[in-house]
């Protein structure tokens, strides 16, 4: 689990937790240490202290803590004299001897030396019963008898000591305040440090990102919607800053399709204007060939009259299909839906129709790898969008005769292809993509309005979008076009109440 993932607030009651924590605990485990150091251990404190106390130049230090640590082994003495000699070497290893008595028996002594000389040497510099202890610049002299347990230590030799102008005082409650002084010293740079390591951390995890998404507002502000918020875990900030890039993309996302709709109404008003100002170019000049007496018989008169005529009819026609193309781009287009086998729907047509298209010098055949493709449609718009798709074939057959073959076939996934494939003059690779744009021929003069309004297959679009379906061209090989179009298969038990939506 990341850290980015806990709730803020948690992490929050979390980091106050560890800042408290850490030091108690470090300060719990520095102090048993020391407690089991000074009572338990058995490192050799003369190594020990000189690391953590430089300033004591010399052992002084060291042998007040084993002389310390001698008295209170002799007084829990019980027979065994592994923990006396610990300390008796620690002792020796500073130049010291030493001199261990029971009831008048030698338990131990530094080898090569006197016991007895070492014990008298002790109580002559240092008279007195119980514990005395003489320390000058002579050297020490030090002898101690256990109340309880009768164990006689001695010790002599000529450690001088040293002073630190008061700096120092070698008592062992001293040295214990020290220690623990240093310990709260130590305890609270732990809690600075950690405090500041966890408010870097929180700041981090917590002000930047707040930072971020305020620049990325002022650009928002701006119109700059190119700024992606990146957000790396699961708290709060980070469900911000997903909200936030949720947002951009949203306004980023309704901003382009302003654009488009901008752009495709400028070409729309550019489209209507060009295509109607050349049919009603066409009538005012056959008008004025009848008022200015140019027919001047009467076949010429029938001609006018009927160019006329078809011209105007061409004009509704236009109209009619840019009516119903914004009406589908406004979604008031009414469907009524029903269940229809494509296979016998496109087998009934291209038999009713083929004669048709033959005469206007189309040939056309089908054929189908699926038995049946039951798709929801609306039989008069899937009509609309199968005669406009042969209607394109026979406006650019090359040739006096050409060829169209409808196929359909499994696409996968619950879907079907149809596919229109014809061998007239094609398009362009690049002009592919725009053939189901409004308005668009590939006739970049737009001399030809009567071979097509440019919106024939752009309402085909709209009529298959709204089927659920998809629809696009390929180049036909070796030339030719084809139209393709995928439609969802309805399962069994699905039906067109689904789709009542207009």
């Amino acid at each position: 689990m990341n850290l980015r993932d806990i709730p803020i607030g948690k992490r929050l009651l979390l980091s106050n937790f560890v800042m408290i924590a850490i030091p108690v605990a470090f300060t719990l485990v520095v102090s048993i240490a020391i407690f089991l150091g000074l009572h338990f251990g058995n490192i050799n404190r003369a190594a020990a202290i000189s690391f953590l106390w430089p300033e004591s130049n010399g052992p002084t230090l060291s042998v007040q803590f084993e002389l310390s640590r001698l008295c209170v082994r002799a007084d829990w003495y019980n027979g065994g004299m592994g923990r006396l000699m610990q300390t008796s070497d620690h002792l020796e290893d500073q130049g010291l001897t030493v001199a261990i008595s029971q009831q008048g028996r030698i338990l131990y002594a530094t080898e090569h030396t006197d016991p007895w000389a070492t014990i008298g040497e002790a109580y002559r510099r240092s008279p007195g019963s119980g514990a005395a202890l003489n320390w000058s610049d002579e050297g020490i002299a030090f002898h101690y008898t256990s109340p309880e347990t009768g164990v006689a230590v001695a010790v002599v030799g000529p450690v001088q000591l040293r002073k630190h102008g008061g700096i120092w005082d070698l008592s062992s409650k001293n040295i214990v305040k020290v220690a623990f002084v240093v310990l709260a010293v130590l305890a609270v740079l732990v809690t600075i440090a950690v405090g500041l390591f966890l408010s870097r951390l929180l700041a981090r995890q917590i002000v930047r990102p707040v930072e971020e998404m305020r620049n990325i507002a002022e650009d928002i502000s701006r119109g700059n919607l190119d700024h992606p918020v990146v957000a790396d875990g699961n708290d709060e900030i980070s469900q911000t800053c997903r909200a936030f890039e949720t947002m951009r993309k949203e306004l980023k996302a309704s901003r382009e399709m302003r654009d488009a709709y901008d752009k495709n109404r400028k070409e729309l008003i550019a489209g209507i204007s060009h295509d109607l100002a050349t049919p009603l170019t066409r009538i005012e000049g056959y008008a004025s060939g009848l008022k200015d007496g140019i027919a001047d018989t009467a076949e010429k008169r029938r001609h006018y009259v009927a160019m006329i005529l078809d011209t105007s009819k061409m004009m509704t026609r236009l109209v009619r299909t840019l009516f119903l193309f914004s009406k589908f781009d406004l979604g008031q287009v009414e469907f009524c839906w029903e269940n229809v086998d494509l296979c016998g729907y496109l087998e009934d047509y291209t038999g009713e129709q083929a004669e048709h298209f033959r005469h206007q010098g189309l040939d056309i055949s089908y054929k189908a790898s699926v038995d049946e493709a039951v798709v929801a449609m609306d039989r008069t718009h899937f009509q609309r969008v199968v005669e406009n798709i042969i209607g394109n074939s026979v406006k650019y057959k090359d040739g006096d005769e050409g060829h169209l073959s409808i196929s359909l076939d499994a696409a996968g996934d619950g879907a079907v292809r149809l596919t229109f494939a014809d061998d007239g003059r094609g398009v362009g690779e690049n002009d592919l993509p725009k053939l189901f744009d409004s308005f668009y021929r590939t006739d970049k003069a737009r001399s030809n309005v009567a071979k097509g309004s440019g919106l024939g297959l752009a309402v085909a679009k709209q009529i298959i979008d709204e089927m659920k379906g998809k629809i696009w061209a390929d180049q036909t090989q070796p030339k030719g076009l084809t139209i393709c179009i995928e439609l969802p298969v309805q399962k069994e038990g699905n039906h067109h109440e689904a789709y009542t939506d207009h």
